[in-house]
């Protein structure tokens, strides 16, 4: 990477100066000149430095405790002298008085909640025989465990249901009720649906990848079929998201932030949407709300009965819904002390 800086420099010869008050003048106004590129240049060498540091740094806030027990130590011994710099070890070692943590070794014991096939092992007829002649009794065993993966399996499900008719009149047929069904007159069953959900949404496969899973298990399922599912599946369970919302904006204190997602289009491009989060940390409940754009019209859906305290960014999005009183505005913490860390990573001490 490779920064130049061009200045230009003008032909013309420079005047003499008789004048001393001119010559004042000018070598204030030069003075103010070079004050003003120097405090532009400091701040461009501060950018440059965030921007390599965001590029090439580590992503990690992460801060060494003891970095910062050494840093306010000398501010409280020496209030007087709080502008001298101030020499930060950066190297993480265990305070006085902590243990560290001693980690357990060894294998880790197989939870007792799985299921158990036993597999006896036994010896030949012929060790089963003493060389005193006797036959030698049973004392003990010898138990081993190995942990194994039984493959998922997909399988079909037929459901019968008995007709009832009368012989001799041949009429007044009665058929069995059919069972409730997650979705009405879909191909697949409810364990199927919630498979294909859990894998999208929580394990991150995408619907291509399920494809060719399930592929390979001889069951040709198209992506235009998953994808329906999973719409369908959304709209059955759309009171559930009801209940949930309506419960989260009941409370009095939310933590709210967004994070960009990838939308495709129907014509084959794609545009950038947003997924928002809403935490209610006291009663430990999450809603996450999907809007095509970065619009504050989805805060403002979504909040429009909630009334308390909302802790989110700086996005002025927010700012309708602070003005009518009914929602505090609390800062972010997390924002607050990103700013710190940059100052830290990228400034000299102070």
């Amino acid at each position: 990477m490779v920064f130049t800086y061009h200045v230009g420099v003008s032909d013309e010869p420079a005047r003499d100066i008789d004048d001393l008050a001119t010559a004042r003048t000018l070598i204030t106004t030069l003075q103010d000149e070079l004050a003003r590129v120097q405090r532009e240049n400091v701040s461009l060498r501060h950018q440059l430095d965030l921007l390599c540091q965001r590029l090439f740094g580590k992503k990690s806030e992460r801060v060494s405790p003891d970095q910062l027990r050494l840093a306010f130590a000398q501010l409280a011994n020496e209030p007087r002298a709080a502008t001298d710099p101030i020499e930060m070890d950066s190297g993480e070692r265990p305070g006085p008085g902590r243990r560290r943590r001693v980690l357990p070794t060894g294998r880790r014991p197989l939870p007792p909640a799985l299921p158990r096939e036993r597999i006896e092992i036994d010896i030949p007829e012929t060790d089963k025989i003493c060389a005193c002649g006797r036959r030698k009794t049973p004392i003990g065993e010898a138990v081993t465990e190995k942990l194994e993966y039984v493959p998922a399996s997909l399988r079909v499900i037929e459901t019968a249901r008995l007709k009832y008719a009368c012989a001799r009149c041949h009429e007044g047929v009665v058929e069995a009720l059919a069972p409730p069904q997650a979705l009405e007159k879909s191909l697949a069953g409810e364990g199927l649906l919630a498979h294909v959900v859990v894998s999208k949404y929580v394990d991150h496969v995408p619907l291509y990848r399920l494809e060719r899973i399930f592929l390979r298990q001889g069951v040709d399922l198209s992506r235009t079929t998953l994808c329906g599912w999973v719409a369908d599946v959304a709209t059955a369970l759309t009171p559930i998201g009801d209940e949930l919302r309506r419960q989260v904006t009941t409370a009095t204190y939310l933590q709210t932030d967004d994070t960009p997602v990838t939308i495709l289009e129907p014509s084959g491009g794609s545009r950038k949407g947003r997924l928002w989060t809403y935490l209610d940390p006291i009663g430990r409940q999450v809603v996450f709300d999907a809007t095509p754009t970065h619009e504050r019209d989805g805060p403002e859906a979504f909040l429009a009965s909630f009334a308390g305290d909302l802790q989110a960014d700086a996005y002025t999005g927010y700012d309708a819904l602070y003005a009518t009183g009914r929602i505090r505005e609390i800062g972010c913490w997390a924002h607050a002390r990103r700013r710190f860390v940059e100052a830290l990573t990228t400034c000299a001490p102070r």
